[in-house]
């Protein structure tokens, strides 16, 4: 804060008399990737050099059917565990840390020692699944839709032109 003000007064005393001029500070965050930023969706090549992900689709079932955030509709070997509870927005009841934790635990058992990808139709609510991973330990990405995915699968690419083989994560 002492940076700030002393800015402040440098860029008054330097002004005309009588001139009032706006002074800008960018703060260190202004500067950091977007992907660093909670909440934010990965840049695809943060995305492409993570080594065997696990890929959690948080959208509702309903939404996986219609390909929301596609194309493509969804990502293969995505495990779908819907962030919401019983397909309520999460506006009207936000899913806590410790319910998603327990829906993910029913459908598959994650390691702390494999980086996981979340999505949903643009990052809204993959953006809050990565940050109850994090706050639990886990190597945790918001990977926005199933197609800002795909991009970074593409940037994933072997010289060969294949994709590396996917493991999904065992039941």
């Amino acid at each position: 804060m002492r940076i700030v003000r002393a800015l402040a007064t440098f860029a008054a005393r330097n002004q005309p008399q009588g001139t009032r001029r706006l002074l800008s500070v960018r703060f260190a965050s202004d500067f950091v990737s977007r992907s660093a930023r909670p909440g934010a969706v990965a840049d695809a090549e943060v995305l492409a050099d993570l080594k065997n992900p696990v890929i959690l689709d948080v959208r509702d079932p309903s939404e996986v059917e219609a390909g929301k955030g596609g194309p493509p509709g969804n990502i293969p070997g995505a495990v779908n565990v819907p962030l919401n509870i019983d397909g309520v927005k999460q506006s009207e009841r936000p899913t806590t840390q410790d319910e998603f934790l327990a829906k993910i635990s029913d459908a598959i058992a994650l390691s702390k020692d494999r980086p996981i990808i979340t999505h949903c139709g643009s990052g809204g609510r993959g953006g809050k699944a990565a940050q109850h991973l994090r706050d639990a330990g886990y190597d945790a990405y918001n990977g926005g839709g199933p197609a800002h995915i795909s991009a970074a699968r593409v940037l994933e690419m072997t010289e060969s032109g294949e994709l590396p083989p996917y493991t999904p994560p065992m039941p």
